[in-house]
């Protein structure tokens, strides 16, 4: 070590004082010094030793080094990089920039102790690492450090800003549903006006004019005459008087669907439905909607129709056999890996064909009759040579026969005539043909007609392999591939074997409706296993494939929303047609009814709960689900109060899910339908007319909902009762409408329940004068009772005719319970004090308090304790609120009665014994008072302290007291 450094002291340190060490000592002195350290005892104020010996020598050597690494910049590098041409000046001046670079100088210098540095991070990211001077290589790492965790760090906070915005959004958007929901649900707000409050400025919901009940409270029977800003105008009071047509035609048709269901007829519903839209100028595919769901759903007439073309390939019904209400449930609802589900959409595939076939034989026919010149019809033709006429029409272009190369076969287009007469769906006459020109065909297509004929006479339309290879082996060797082949025979090829199903097109199918026959014609439902994965192509698969293309392609400006919905009806995608159709406010009403069509014969799945704000829910497993009792309460919400006839029509719909394979989601369907049945019946307060009513002679007037109990799968008279008129009778009393409750309840049979309600009413008014009690009067019961109830117009006659009522039946007393009849003819009594006092008559009312047996007026000090207990009996039930109005107007009673004996002319001594009896009796209830201090209202005893002062009585100091 350097002789001029000077050697570290420790005075004080045992009493010794420092000294500089003699110059030839050595480390291993110095490691003996250091070592005998470690037997004092530690101090806080002396340095502690970090480094060994080894270590301090390790890093002398070092600093050593660098320092003659130092002296001698221009080294073997410097030579070497100027020998190759490097501009060393340069690089030293850039090296120099470097950060912690030390500064180049020519002069020694003395060597000092390296300085730690810290690399400044990107960001917070934590500590960067100590670098040396010069160290270019730690820096490197350092900084290369540095890059990747502030790599690491911008990911994180991209990550962190994305999860709270896509959350943000989520928890709009569930707030926007939501809020809709409620709106429509509880507060009756249509959508125009939804989409108004969206829409405006001012916000808020102060414009509108919003009901209570569930279903809402508008009451415009025709939501569409009115515009969203309130105004009317000429086009949207015809839109609404449109609208208003269509729907009574609707409900029509919905009142007939009810009557055969209760007759338990079979009803084609889709074509009712149909006839109810033809005409419209302004939607003119609607009907044709309906005709597609007529097909799909097999109806009877159109399967029997003479027009309608048989086939052996298809299922075969016998003639005229219905279809029933649910007939499809089991099958769809049901799991859709099993037979009945292919067989079903085996099924729905058929009808989606049949359909697209009469439609174009239609076209066929418009075609001829618009070109019969080049037709040459004549006569009355069959269907091959209306097939031949079309083919000369269409093909006697030089453009037609340019793009199609239609082949002449023995003079005439066979291949064409072929394929409209199998697009038409007649498959006999097409056997006919080419068995008529079997013999003209080339030897390149000799298998073609035995494998046409095995194909179409097969239920599967299914080849056999052999004869499938050999048909394959001619279509790679003759069809595929060549140019100028016949466009109709490549597509009858590509039908009968189904080849290049990755290429679902052909030529000649060039419209819509023309794929859409194709890809019914290519599908087939079977078993997974006995297709290999290159013929596997069925229904799903289909309905993945349109989906694919999106609605844009179909229906890009909006203008054609039926062109959407008929493709997903197609491949029987109802619940995503409903859905569609219902987001065209134009088309809301008529998607209603598709939605009944379909779920009338089993076609629609619903949700578990049926409680979700969303219409078309999609579960885990990426199965659609539509909301149908929501659907209908949207649609019955603005007339169900002036309506509730029609609205309860559509509400008997919601059973109609019942019978669901799930037995939670058809019970929870049942008691949709039974809520949605309640709350009409709530709202509209037609109690006699929708639910019945009882006579005071114990005869019953049936109502509209007990005639129909077979459409809300209720099972007998007692079941409805329960389900239906207890349930409302408990809702209403539960929003507090007493006096419907009470019909409600007297209704269902629980008699108990209406006396407890009649105590309820009785007891709340107990404080109120009569006058204000009258029913009629009463903004809460704007509605006279009716039934054995009728003709009442305030509580008390309404209690007084109960009790007369349930006392001459014995049955239905025995049904009410002693606690609450008690009750009832207590709160009778001390009614009728209350209406004495007001009539003038204290002496009467005086009588009657006294006759309830819970004042202690004539009782010795001895049963007071009695009177008091029962005065908190009856006071610890819930129908009584207080009994403060009862002591006060008996005081009042015996005050009154007091100053008219004391102003009395006659002075015998009569009076002067009423005097010493009203005056005690005025002190037993003084006294029964100060006992009940905790269950009398302060106003009580302040009035009594105010009668007290006037010196009416004696005794009041036991009250004071």
């Amino acid at each position: 070590m350097n002789s001029s450094t000077r050697s570290t002291g420790f005075g004080g340190l045992g009493g010794s004082t420092s000294a500089r060490p003699p110059a030839n000592t050595t480390l291993s002195s110095l490691l003996a010094q250091a070592n005998s350290l470690n037997e004092v005892d530690y101090d806080s104020e002396l340095p502690q030793i970090r480094f060994g010996i080894d270590d301090i020598e390790r890093m002398s050597e070092a600093v050593a080094g660098r320092g003659k690494r130092g002296r001698n910049e221009k080294g073997e590098g410097f030579n070497l990089l100027s020998n190759l041409g490097v501009n060393t000046s340069q690089l030293t001046h850039n090296i120099a920039q470097l950060p912690n670079a030390p500064e180049p100088s020519t002069k020694p210098r003395r060597r000092r102790q390296p300085q730690q540095t810290r690399l400044e991070p990107l960001g917070d990211i934590g500590p960067s690492y100590g670098i040396g001077d010069g160290d270019i290589g730690a820096w490197g790492r350092n900084w290369h450090e540095m890059v990747i965790l502030g790599g690491i760090e911008v990911q994180r906070q991209r990550t962190i800003s994305s999860f709270q915005k896509q959350f943000q959004q989520r928890i709009l958007q569930n707030w926007e549903l939501e809020k809709a929901r409620v709106l429509q649900d509880e507060l009756g707000v249509t959508d125009e006006e939804i989409a108004g409050i969206v829409g405006s400025s001012n916000g808020g919901l102060a414009g509108s004019v919003l009901g209570k009940s569930a279903l809402g409270a508008s009451t415009r029977r025709f939501p569409m005459a009115q515009s969203q800003l309130g105004k009317s105008t000429s086009e949207s009071r015809e839109g609404g008087l449109v609208m208003h047509t269509k729907m009574v035609r609707y409900e029509r048709v919905i009142g007939e669907l009810n009557q055969r269901r209760l007759r338990k007829e079979p009803f084609e519903l889709c074509q009712a439905l149909e006839e109810t839209v033809k005409g419209d100028s302004k939607h003119p595919l609607l009907p044709a909607s309906y005709h597609i769901l007529a097909h799909l759903t097999h109806e009877p007439s159109l399967r029997d129709s003479a027009d309608y073309a048989s086939s052996s390939a298809e299922p075969s019904y016998a003639p005229g056999e219905p279809v029933q209400e649910r007939q499809y449930a089991a099958a769809y609802l049901g799991d859709q890996r099993s037979n009945h589900a292919a067989l079903l959409r085996g099924r729905l595939v058929a009808g989606g064909r049949r359909f697209l076939e009469r439609d174009f034989e239609r076209h066929v026919d418009e075609t001829i009759a618009k070109n019969p010149k080049e037709a040459a019809l004549g006569g009355v033709p069959g269907i091959k040579n209306k097939i031949r006429a079309f083919v000369d029409v269409t093909l006697r272009s030089k453009e037609s026969r340019d793009a199609y190369r239609p082949e002449t076969v023995n003079g005439s287009l066979l291949w064409a005539q072929l394929y409209y007469l199998v697009r038409c769906g007649y498959i006999d006459e097409a056997l006919t043909l080419i068995a008529e020109n079997q013999q003209h065909i080339s030897r390149d297509d000799w298998t073609f007609p035995g494998a046409f004929k095995t194909v179409l006479s097969s239920g599967e339309r299914r080849l056999p392999k052999s004869q499938r290879d050999q048909l394959y082996n001619d279509f790679n060797a003759h069809i595929r591939n060549n140019p100028n082949v016949d466009q109709f025979k490549y597509a009858l090829y590509k039908l009968i074997g189904r080849f290049e199903l990755n290429r679902k097109s052909a030529k000649v199918a060039s419209t819509t409706e023309d794929w859409m026959w194709l890809q019914l014609s290519l599908v087939r439902e079977s078993q997974k296993d006995s297709d290999s994965p290159q013929e596997q192509y069925d229904l799903v698969d289909l309905g993945k494939l349109v989906l694919k293309f999106g609605h844009d392609k179909f229906d890009s400006n909006g203008t054609k929303p039926l062109s959407w919905f008929n493709l997903l009806l197609f491949t029987a995608q109802f619940e995503k047609a409903i859905a569609y159709l219902y987001s065209k406010p134009q088309l809301k009403t008529d998607a209603v009814h598709f939605a009944i069509a379909l779920a009338y014969y089993g076609l629609l799945r619903v949700p578990s709960k049926g409680e979700e704000a969303e219409l078309l829910i999609t579960d885990e497993a990426d199965v659609p689900y539509l909301n149908f009792p929501r659907l209908i309460k949207q649609y019955i919400s603005p007339f169900f109060r002036l309506e509730p006839q029609t609205a309860l029509q559509y509400a008997y719909l919601v059973a109609l899910s019942s019978d669901s394979p799930n037995p939670a989601i058809g019970q929870r369907q049942k008691q949709l339908g039974l809520e949605l049945v309640r709350d009409i019946v709530l709202s509209s307060r037609s109690w006699s007319k929708l639910l019945g009513s009882v006579r005071s002679d114990g005869t019953k007037e049936t109502g509209i909902i007990e005639n129909d109990l077979k459409l809300l799968k209720l099972v007998d008279e007692q079941d409805y009762l329960k389900q239906v008129v207890l349930s409302a009778a408990e809702q209403s009393s539960l929003d507090s409408s007493l006096i419907d409750s009470i019909e409600l309840y007297h209704l269902a049979g629980s008699y108990d329940k209406v006396v407890e309600n009649v105590n309820r009413s009785l007891g709340q008014s107990l404080g109120r004068s009569s006058s204000s009690q009258d029913i009629n009067s009463n903004t809460e019961n704007t509605i006279g009772l009716s039934g054995a109830f009728g003709g009442t117009n305030d509580i008390y006659t309404l209690a007084l005719k109960v009790h007369d009522v349930y006392e001459r039946d014995f049955a239905k007393r025995t049904k009410v319970s002693k606690l609450h009849w008690d009750t009832l003819e207590v709160l009778l009594k001390l009614k009728l004090g209350l209406r004495q006092f007001e009539e003038n008559r204290p002496d009467l009312a005086l009588e009657t308090f006294k006759s309830t047996q819970l004042l202690p007026l004539d009782a010795d000090s001895s049963s007071k304790s009695k009177y008091a207990q029962n005065f908190r009996d009856i006071l610890d039930q819930p129908v009584i609120s207080n009994l403060d109005e009862i002591i006060i107007t008996t005081m009042k009673c015996l005050h009154l009665l007091s100053q008219s004996l004391k102003n009395s002319p006659y002075g015998d001594h009569s009076r002067l014994i009423q005097l010493n009896l009203l005056k005690h009796q005025s002190q037993c209830l003084i006294q029964f008072a100060s006992t009940l201090r905790l269950r009398l209202g302060s106003d009580v005893y302040r009035q009594l302290s105010s009668m007290s002062e006037l010196g009416c009585f004696w005794g009041w100091g036991i009250l004071i007291s």
